[in-house]
């Protein structure tokens, strides 16, 4: 019982650490229109980490996503332990023309 227990710990750590890079937050469920996460077409969120992640390597997630709609990313506030585990941050960016 114990061995079982101790490898469901080790798998839930191992798991908890496999999305250690910065992204963005939102998701499109099976059959559905709308976006899940904290992402809209006009606000972009990116998770993650301020211990691991660079601030330009976050920019540059939030300027990819705003270019697809012919738009610059500008920062617009910090939310703290508002994602995953591995990448509690979510940095908020506006798409602006």
């Amino acid at each position: 019982m114990k061995k079982l227990f101790l490898f469901s710990v080790c798998f839930l750590f191992l798991s908890s650490c496999s999305q250690t890079t910065p992204f963005i937050d939102s998701h499109r469920e099976a059959g559905e229109v709308q976006l899940r996460g904290q992402s809209t077409p006009d606000r972009v969120a990116v998770c993650y980490n301020p211990m691991w992640s660079d601030k330009t390597e976050v920019k540059k997630l939030a300027q990819q996503e705003c270019k697809k709609t012919n738009r610059k990313a500008v920062y617009s506030d910090t939310k703290w332990f508002s994602c995953c585990l591995m990448n509690p941050s979510t940095a908020f960016y506006d798409c602006k023309k």
